[in-house]
């Protein structure tokens, strides 16, 4: 078993490890009142791990903004004023564009919160306030820090929200355990995959609300650990055009997300599905009508951390289909230190 794969194995226990050690204290004297924006920003999984804390921030009045770190530093600095809560997430704490953006500051936010793996990395030590993600090494391609940098996210929204905390816990204690299950037969999960998958021309990833962390890093996940591309897309943006590739040889892997949406996500299932195109359905519980992937079942604000799991499946898959060793870099390092 190489390294790749024993860290995807390791996320429930590292989860674990994020929760046994989140510390309250940190975010105590932060009152979201005090800011006149909280801007969130990161790289690749940094940034798509903080999707569903976008979301639950932006349940408050305080206008909050989610962006790009590559794009905060040259195009969009200027938001950046002495109220802002600038909120910067790296596993390493050193990759390029954030430490960058940290040096050519002309005047310090009211408050630099940062959420690291390394709590030694100079965005920990520049930061007002450092949450760490606890996720332990990890060997080459994001997995554990992905889904810990989601649940600290997470944690700290809920939290400076005035959120239920404890309760929020306990749901990510239980989705750790649900992942623990599912993860038991991996084997079996890939080549069931592999099986329901098939043969297909193209692929596309499908889903909104918070399933859109999934959306954007399954992909990601995939470029790097298998060299297979396909692309991620929100639902309702599919319609908006993209509808018309539908045909024999399209494959949609559908997140059914969120309750109050899924209807929409399922319709769409549906209507692919009359234009001759296959889909497979991403859900806890299987569906009468489309041949379904069930994920873990966890609570709805803990989903998005178990629908990551078969898209890291999808990357054994495909790494077995290419030929190419799973999880290992050719040309990248662990840190991206370079714009």
């Amino acid at each position: 078993m190489n390294q790749y794969i024993q860290d995807i194995l390791s996320q429930p226990a590292a989860l674990r490890d994020a929760l046994d050690n989140y510390s309250t204290s940190a975010l105590e004297k932060i009152n979201l009142s005090d800011f006149d924006r909280i801007i969130i920003s990161g790289m690749g999984s940094s940034y798509n791990a903080a999707y569903p804390a976008f979301i639950k921030l932006s349940s408050q009045s305080v206008p909050v903004q989610l962006v790009n770190a590559a794009e905060l530093l040259h195009s969009f600095m200027g938001t950046i004023s002495p109220r802002t809560l600038l909120w910067l997430n790296s596993q390493s704490g050193r990759s390029a564009e954030p430490v960058r953006l940290l040096e050519k500051l002309s005047q310090p936010p009211a408050c630099l919160l940062t959420c690291v793996n390394d709590v030694a990395s100079p965005m920990a030590e520049r930061a007002n306030i450092c949450i760490p993600i606890h996720a332990r090494k990890e060997d080459i391609v994001s997995t554990k820090t992905y889904t810990n940098m989601m649940a600290v996210n997470l944690l700290a929204a809920v939290q400076l929200t005035g959120g239920n905390l404890d309760a929020v816990i306990s749901e990510m204690r239980a989705a750790a355990d649900a992942m623990e299950s599912w993860l038991a037969d991996w084997e079996a999960r890939v080549r069931e995959l592999d099986s329901i998958l098939g043969d297909f021309n193209e692929l596309f990833l499908i889903g909104r609300g918070a399933s859109m962390s999934t959306v954007w890093n399954g992909p990601l996940n995939n470029k790097e650990a298998a060299k297979f591309s396909f692309e991620g897309m929100h639902a309702a943006d599919f319609r908006h055009g993209p509808l018309e590739i539908v045909s024999e040889g399209f494959v949609a892997m559908i997140l059914a997300g969120a309750d109050q949406t899924s209807a929409l996500n399922h319709d769409l299932a549906q209507e692919i599905s009359s234009y001759g195109g296959r889909v497979i359905w991403l859900d806890s519980s299987p569906d009468s009508e489309i041949p379904t992937l069930l994920l873990p079942k966890t609570s709805e604000l803990t989903r998005p951390l178990a629908e990551t799991l078969p898209l890291q499946m999808l990357t054994l898959v495909m790494a077995n289909r290419k030929g190419v060793q799973a999880g290992q870099f050719r040309y990248l390092k662990k840190v991206t230190s370079k714009e």
